[in-house]
């Protein structure tokens, strides 16, 4: 008989009929069919093994060729060294050696960590998973203690040299760096399988340096990480190289296997590192034991050949394609969730994704496997590239079906019908645009590439730069941006927007200077960082930092090697430039090969200047920019009025989905201009300099889609084609994507520019007018700035008006309400307070508490965790509900004289209970919370005075907050807290749609509730039940000693 831990996992009375094994009989790319021909889309993928899917060509094929000689089992493979060499070369690791699974390749890299450093002590994180070797297998012992085992059968000893800390917790490292001298290794699941969320960048990038410092291996565990999200794995998320890092899973397709690979110091220690035929000598550094019958099994070897060829062959786009479709499975189902109210999420790390619940969903995946889609039992799950779109999108409808289903059957409350609703600000009227000054024109005259001068040309080129900035600067406009262009007359002048920069900060006082945009790729992050540090001085703190990727080939020939993964690096190089910008230090090798910590000087003025995006108008970056914290400078080259609004709205809530002020996200939009005093002059001025402009930049990708035309079409076209083409096309284009005109006639332009949530129009006025026409278009532009902002100001006072108007109504007819109910009021008076004896139960509890010396004793708290967000004034429009609905919650109790009935319950009628806040943001939430139901549950209640109910609201985060119900037990018990909760439900789902909430019962009272009437039978059953009394002890001398 089989016995299988997998049978026992999630096991429950509850669901214990619908537990079964899935039991395949075929599988074939991202498909499979059980024993019984029922077919599933797989998403468990070989525990994370199947990145390339079930019988990936390539793996197939090297086993099959294989096979075609024989097994072969003993000697050394010949797939073994090129294996290693393949996987050497994309982790970027010295050396590698191989083991048959994850677990026995995580043992070997402790004992190799042990041996290097002679020490014993490992450190590993709550939540990771690195096998099912015993000393691995410890949780949190006490504070600075070692670990204490996880299941029986583990010995205390066998986790006695371990330490397991919090993932991501400052404290963690205190921790490390007190018990430095006596750690071998810090053992670290870069991002955890059962949480991918937690993804603590500076966290490891301190544990990195700690490490180093300390003497200490560090570890990696990518089982899980290792060539899923990125050919180096997590160490390209994190930006670390570990000292060793352990692989297994993806690595084998599925067939049997474990690496570990690292430095070649430390590797040494398996076969006592390298050695020549011929020369004196032999191994040279000890070895420690490190075997095993399986390790280089010759399969498991043709395997991770053929694995990693492909993956070297494809390159990091197979898995940025992956990843992408992971984040659109991620996006379509939390919008689901959230549109539609389930409680849970779906949080992903590259194609590594699991659904993070707030209740128990254990049902939900039975129904998914129902519904065809094959889920194991630890609820981790997978995409590989063996999957559809039509597969995820199946994935999408059977988890979105399922939820619907639980719905149906009355697992999830029904969501009631909601009123359309605004976004909650929208009422709040936003600011008139910010105008600034953009330059990217085309400059011929400033040289060729066969070497002439630029002579006059050029130096005219920057007196109009410069004396254009200086008119922004005196008339107040918001910016100046410099943009970044090489080896091309078309922004020829502008190969360092930084030195360019600098100029314009001597000669300027107020108005920001914004790069417009930094290539990073093309740069060092250091030099980026200190060139605009240097400006932000100069300029005393103006600086703003607009970020590209860079897209025209010609450009990278300053380092061509970056061109085709320019967007990750990009990203990478932002983090530098801020960390760098921040104060913190980045490593860099010196001239003497030795590692050396770099920090910026001069030290900039601002503590982070505003970054930005560029983009052309592609969804997916205004979703990076929201995602990075970054604004967004773009432009109407590529997108209309309409598609730039839908792209504003996406980078807004984006931002608010990650925890970001939506409204701070700060959006410029690059517009071509020229303003005149009549339309139809600027109009024919503005012709023929815009048509060379755009006849220009067909070297850039956009032109063609701004002309209407496919860019083949226009890149296929004759000379004379292309001037019909932009002269037929060049009204259009002024109407709808540019400021040409008068300040008159361009304002409805600028209205909608507004419209679609627009915080700044980046004129850009140097696509070809004469100097003297440049100049006049700027007086011009300073007119519309101007009465733009007056226009705003006007609707602002007309808005005031109308809003004074609205509430004198509403307070007319409050006033009104107020006269009928105080008229109504005189017709049905009634005290103040209702009185009433206090029941039986409550006498017994009010002179408990009477004798208690605790008079917390009776004290019932309730807290709950919620997560996600909250509309706090609908849970105080809740609370105040509650409290009016139900009398208990306003109930006292005094002792009157006993003709007076004794202790008596009095309803306080009209009392509020109001709803505390407590903002605990930026603390630790543990601690925040414990603090406050110590608070609680320690509150000495006066049963006299009351209130003896207090709501209260710990806000941890923006979204995460815990809400804390304390009640004294006279008014309470679990029954009656199952409706008080059930009824806050109702009232704040009710308050937030904005309907009437609807209760399933009345609310009840104990005021006037009927006393048992004493029972003669009642009691003469107990008297016959309890039988004759127990005998009397007089101890100790009734019973004799023995």
């Amino acid at each position: 008989m089989l016995a299988d831990s997998r049978a026992v996992v999630g096991f429950r009375d509850a669901t214990k009929e619908m537990l079964y094994p899935v039991a395949a009989r075929s599988a074939h790319g991202s498909r499979l069919t059980d024993v019984d021909g029922n077919s599933y889309t797989d998403i468990t993928m070989g525990f994370g093994a199947l990145l390339l899917g079930h019988e990936a060509e390539p793996v197939t094929e090297a086993v099959r060729r294989h096979l075609s000689d024989g097994l072969r089992f003993g000697p050394r493979s010949a797939d073994t060294g090129e294996a290693a060499a393949l996987l050497a070369s994309l982790t970027g690791m010295d050396r590698v050696a191989f083991a048959s699974s994850g677990t026995e390749a995580n043992s070997a890299a402790i004992r190799l960590a042990r041996a290097a450093t002679g020490r014993d002590k490992v450190v590993m994180f709550r939540g990771s998973y690195h096998g099912h070797i015993d000393s691995v297998l410890g949780r949190p012992g006490g504070p600075g203690q070692h670990a204490v085992p996880v299941s029986r059968g583990i010995p205390a000893s066998a986790v006695a040299e371990l330490i397991v800390l919090e993932y991501g917790a400052p404290e963690s490292l205190e921790t490390i760096e007190a018990l430095g001298d006596g750690i071998a290794a810090v053992l670290v699941e870069p991002v955890q399988c059962r949480n991918p969320g937690l993804r603590p960048v500076e966290f490891v990038r301190s544990l990195r340096e700690l490490t180093a410092r300390r003497g200490i291996v560090l570890l990696f565990d990518e089982m899980l990480t290792g060539l899923r999200p990125h050919q180096r794995g997590a160490q390209e998320h994190f930006g670390v190289a570990p000292d060793l890092a352990t692989y297994g899973k993806a690595l084998g397709a599925g067939f049997p296997i474990g690496a570990v690979a690292g430095r070649a110091d430390l590797l040494d220690g398996v076969d006592g590192g390298f050695w020549r035929y011929g020369e004196p000598g032999g191994p040279s550094r000890e070895t420690t034991f490190i075997g095993g019958t399986y390790m280089q099994h010759p399969l498991s070897m043709a395997a991770a050949r053929a694995v990693l060829t492909h993956l070297t062959e494809r390159g990091p786009g197979l898995q940025s394609g992956l990843n992408a479709r992971t984040q659109a499975l991620a996006d379509r189902l939390n919008t689901f969730f959230h549109d539609e109210e389930f409680p849970l999420e779906l949080a992903h790390f590259g194609s590594m994704f699991r659904f993070r619940h707030r209740a128990d969903l254990e049902l939900l995946y039975h129904h998914l496997q129902l519904r065809g889609v094959y889920v194991w039992e630890w609820r981790s799950f997978y995409l590989s590239t063996a999957h559809t779109q039509e597969d995820v999108d199946r994935v999408a409808e059977a988890v979105e079906g399922s939820l619907r289903e639980l719905r149906d059957g009355g697992f999830f409350p029904r969501t009631a019908p909601r009123p359309a609703r605004t976004a909650q600000r929208t009422d709040v009227p936003r600011p008139a645009p910010d105008f600034g000054v953009y330059f990217f024109g085309d400059y011929p005259d400033t040289g060729e590439a066969d070497g002439s001068g630029g002579g006059g040309g050029t130096l005219e080129a920057y007196d109009t730069v410069l004396e254009t900035a200086r008119f922004a600067d005196e008339h107040g406009f918001s910016s100046v941006w410099l943009p970044e262009r090489h080896f091309d007359s078309f922004g020829g002048i502008f190969p360092n927007p930084a030195v360019l920069a600098a100029a314009v900060a001597r000669e300027t006082g107020s108005v920001r200077i914004n790069a417009g945009s930094v290539v990073l790729p093309l740069h060092d992050p250091v030099r980026v960082a200190e060139e605009w540090s240097v400006v932000d001085n100069l300029s005393g703190g103006r600086v703003g930092i607009g970020c590209a990727t860079g897209w025209h080939a010609r450009d990278f020939a300053l380092h061509p090697d970056r061109f085709a993964d320019r967007r990750r690096i990009a990203f990478d190089h932002l983090d530098e430039v801020r960390r760098l910008w921040r104060g913190e230090a980045v490593r860099r090798r010196t001239g003497e090969g030795a590692e050396a910590e770099i920090r910026i000087r001069p030290r900039p003025v601002q503590g982070e200047p505003p970054f930005f995006l560029a983009t052309s108008g592609q969804r997916a970056s205004f979703g990076e920019a929201a995602r990075h914290g970054l604004g967004v400078v773009t432009n109407l080259m590529s997108q209309t009025v309409d598609e730039l609004a839908a792209n504003i709205a996406h980078y807004r809530r984006t931002r608010a989905e990650c925890g970001l002020d939506p409204e701070a996200g700060r959006v410029t939009v690059l517009v071509h201009t020229y303003l005149g005093d009549d339309h139809a002059t600027a109009r024919a001025e503005a012709l023929e300099p815009m048509v060379r402009y755009l006849r220009s930049s067909l070297l850039m990708r956009s032109a063609a889609t701004a002309a209407g035309s496919r860019r083949e079409d226009v890149a296929a076209a004759s000379e004379e084609d292309l001037d019909y083409l932009f002269r037929r096309a060049y009204d259009r284009y002024c109407d709808r994507r540019a400021l040409i005109g008068t300040p008159v006639s361009v304002a409805p332009f600028v209205d909608a520019l507004h419209g679609a949530g627009v915080d700044e129009i980046a004129a850009l006025v140097d696509f070809g007018m004469d100097r003297e026409r440049l100049r006049s278009g700027l007086e011009r532009l300073d007119v519309l700035r101007r009465r733009t902002k007056e226009r705003e100001q006007e609707r602002g006072r007309e808005r005031e008006r109308k809003r004074e108007q609205e509430q004198e109504r509403e307070r007319e007819q409050e006033q009104a309400r107020g006269q009928a109910r105080g008229q109504e009021r005189e017709r049905h008076a009634r005290p103040e307070d209702s009185v009433a004896p206090a029941t039986s139960a409550q006498r017994r509890l009010w002179l408990a508490s009477q004798l208690m010396e605790n008079p917390a004793a009776y004290n019932e708290t309730g807290a709950v965790r919620l997560r996600g967000p909250l509309d706090l004034a609908a849970l105080r429009a809740a609370v105040d509900g509650l409290v009016e609905r139900h009398a208990g919650l306003r109930t006292v109790f005094r002792a009157e004289e006993a003709e007076k009935g004794g202790v008596v319950q009095v309803v306080r009628n009209g009392l509020r209970i109001p709803l505390t806040v407590t903002d605990a943001r930026g603390q630790d939430a543990e601690r925040a919370i414990g603090a406050l139901l110590a608070e609680e549950s320690g509150r000495a209640y006066d049963l006299a005075a009351g209130p003896l109910f207090t709501p209260r609201l710990l806000r941890l985060a923006e979204d995460d907050h815990v809400l804390v119900l304390g009640t004294h037990h006279i008014i309470t018990d679990a029954h009656s807290a199952a409706l008080v909760a059930g009824d806050l439900h109702e009232l704040y789902t009710a308050a937030h749609v904005g309907r009437t909430p609807v209760f399933d019962r009345p609310a009840g009272t104990t005021v006037g509730a009927p006393e048992p009437p004493a029972d003669a039978a009642d009691l003469a059953w107990w008297r016959e039940s309890l039988g004759d009394r127990p005998p009397v002890l007089v101890l100790p001398t009734d019973r004799p000693r023995g």
